[in-house]
């Protein structure tokens, strides 16, 4: 396999309008003040034609919410089974996955014997939302949620959330349970 070699030629010379770099401004100026116009134009033609006939992709933040692909790694959340238990067993593996170590968990046992996380506490201002915690949980009672609302605060503690404040009930989790298990466990992927 013959490796092609081009030699660059640092020789060549400019003219005097290419090195005043005047026609590149001129057109990144045009550029930006054509996606202007079109924004601006967007705008009136949602107040004239409404919404439907919107062409700008422009959203309208607290008014109009994004639609949030179900693949999407936001705030991480732990599972509330249909009893009002958690799933989370208190096996570690999240916390010993995690790269940042902003997972801890202390475990315990109830009275039949199943264990459970007396504490579980997840420092968002370390989490990465690299999604490791999710991958390695066996019983699904991890997820990435769909919540990015809130991941951001101006002070630090309140970015650092117990285990109620995790926990979200099985049936608002479907949806991202569903693409999990689909990823993870499509038998295309193990063939």
């Amino acid at each position: 396999m013959a490796i092609n070699i081009k030699k660059v030629d640092r020789n060549v010379s400019m003219t005097f309008l290419e090195r005043m770099y005047i026609p590149y401004m001129l057109h990144g100026m045009w550029v930006a003040i054509r996606h202007a116009a079109i924004n601006m134009l967007g705008f009136f033609e949602e107040i004239l034609a409404g919404k439907s006939k919107r062409q700008v992709m422009t959203l309208f933040y607290p008014e109009e919410y994004p639609d949030i692909p179900p693949a999407y790694r936001g705030k991480p959340t732990l599972v509330r089974r249909d009893d009002g238990l958690e799933a989370c067993v208190a096996c570690g593996l999240c916390e010993a996955a995690c790269p940042p170590l902003c997972i801890s968990i202390i475990g315990g046992e109830r009275e039949n014997g199943e264990r459970y996380p007396v504490t579980y506490t997840l420092d968002g201002t370390r989490c990465i939302y690299c999604g490791f915690c999710e991958e390695v949980c066996p019983k699904e009672a991890i997820v990435m949620s769909d919540r990015f609302q809130g991941l951001c605060e101006y002070d630090r503690e309140k970015m650092i959330y117990d285990k109620e404040s995790l926990l979200v009930p099985r049936e608002k989790l479907q949806k991202r349970l569903d693409t999990i298990r689909n990823k993870y466990f499509s038998e295309k992927r193990y063939r």
